[in-house]
């Protein structure tokens, strides 16, 4: 199917997660293994509202294809070029499509 191949040409990036393990006795975070995935990142800003109900500006919409487990304390590294490179999560929202399929997940950065 020819638009299948057009919408995997859209994750022309690639990002880095390593997922959040525990914090030790001074407060420092600890990561488990690095896992990279293919995506597309919209570096156009928002407003948007944060889990903690702050309204905060957004740096980037990451778009990454199916529905990876993905948590707001994990550490994600950006493509080369993008600053910061390691920016806080401040969303991450699984959608689906129109069967209730999982179809991509966004990350507000």
């Amino acid at each position: 199917m020819p638009e299948i191949d057009e919408f995997w040409d859209l994750w022309g990036s690639t990002i880095t997660i390593e997922p959040f393990v525990s914090r030790d006795s001074y407060g420092t975070a600890t990561y488990g293994a690095a896992v990279s995935y293919p995506c597309r990142v919209n570096g156009s800003q928002r407003q948007i509202t944060d889990r903690q109900g702050v309204e905060r500006v957004s740096k980037a919409l990451i778009n990454l294809p199916g529905n990876p487990v993905i948590g707001p304390t994990d550490r994600l590294t950006m493509p080369a070029g993008f600053v910061p490179a390691q920016p806080p999560i401040l969303s991450v929202n699984p959608l689906v499509d129109d069967t209730g399929a999982a179809h991509h997940t966004e990350i507000t950065v």
